[in-house]
């Protein structure tokens, strides 16, 4: 298991094709849209100071690849593990 902020991240860590629903906020918090299925995922924490800013320049609309893992006692919420 992958460490974030200290905390180990939950299972279920995936790479899926997203889209950028809504640009970071101030809060380091964003939405992405899963392509394939069309679900909205609530990404609160990257991995990386280096991906936090990779992914807080990129606009909204824009697809790629993230490798996310469900964020550990936050409900339903996600971390960012790498593009």
């Amino acid at each position: 298991m992958e460490q974030v902020g200290g905390e180990t991240a939950a299972r279920g860590t995936e790479t899926r094709l997203v889209r950028i629903e809504r640009e970071m906020n101030d809060h380091g918090a964003m939405t992405v849209r899963v392509v394939e299925t069309g679900e909205l995922r609530t990404v609160v924490a990257c991995a990386t100071p280096d991906l936090r800013a990779r992914l807080a320049s990129t606009a909204a609309g824009a697809e790629f690849p993230l490798r996310l893992a469900p964020s550990p006692g936050r409900g339903n919420s996600w971390v960012a593990l790498g593009r």
